[in-house]
């Protein structure tokens, strides 16, 4: 029996999502400029012919790979205001996101320093970033303005205060990147400094431990 147009799609969502696998995988190892797609291919077990298919160029599977992994964070923070939670357990719950998520990242810690280089001279691509730092942020500050307006947080400046959690974290995996986990221990790190900040926005509350 032939395929439906149902299942062609499912293969080849199935596919891309094997290339972007094996391009994290290779990239992680071998960093941005060293990978060859073809190294990409191999890992990935399809011809270069199918992987020039599914992406143009390097920089685009790239560019897939990091994106990625911000939407991933974004469709879990985005949803947040919305939670049937008090604006404390919220701000608590992006603690605990951000953690996992920084855990669960850290393969890709070693190419960031190449993609923020990257996204430095490619305005469309710096576009793209900063959509979606605009957009988690704006989530972050709906957060702040319930918690303010309804007493569990001091009044703070919004706008500075809701970049902390990105500002925090981008941050935080630059230096890694740069100066190795010896040096930074990043997840002790990024847990004390969501504790301090936590537990400063509280007002005359006793914070979470995070």
């Amino acid at each position: 029996m032939p395929r439906t147009t149902a299942q062609f799609a499912e293969i080849r969502h199935t596919r891309a999502g094997q290339i972007l696998d094996a391009a994290r995988q290779v990239f992680a190892a071998q960093g941005f400029h060293a990978t060859r797609m073809s190294d990409i291919a191999q890992v990935a077990g399809v011809s270069q012919g199918t992987l020039y298919h599914y992406f143009r160029s390097k920089d685009e599977l790239f560019l897939a790979v990091l994106n990625t992994w911000n939407e991933q964070l974004k469709t879990i923070v985005t949803q947040l205001p919305n939670a049937d939670l008090s604006a404390t357990d919220k701000l608590w719950s992006i603690n605990q996101i951000g953690a996992g998520f920084f855990e669960a990242g850290a393969d890709l810690l070693p190419v960031l320093v190449e993609y923020w280089a990257y996204l430095l001279h490619n305005p469309t691509a710096a576009a793209g970033f900063r959509d979606f730092f605009v957009e988690m942020q704006g989530s972050f500050k709906k957060i702040l303005q319930e918690g303010i307006a309804n007493g569990e947080f001091k009044a703070v400046d919004e706008d500075i205060v809701s970049a902390l959690p990105l500002v925090v974290l981008d941050g935080l995996a630059l230096l890694t990147s740069v100066l190795g986990k010896d040096i930074i221990q990043p997840l002790e790190t990024l847990r004390q400094t969501q504790r301090l900040i936590f537990e400063g926005m509280l007002a005359g509350r006793q914070g979470k431990s995070v």
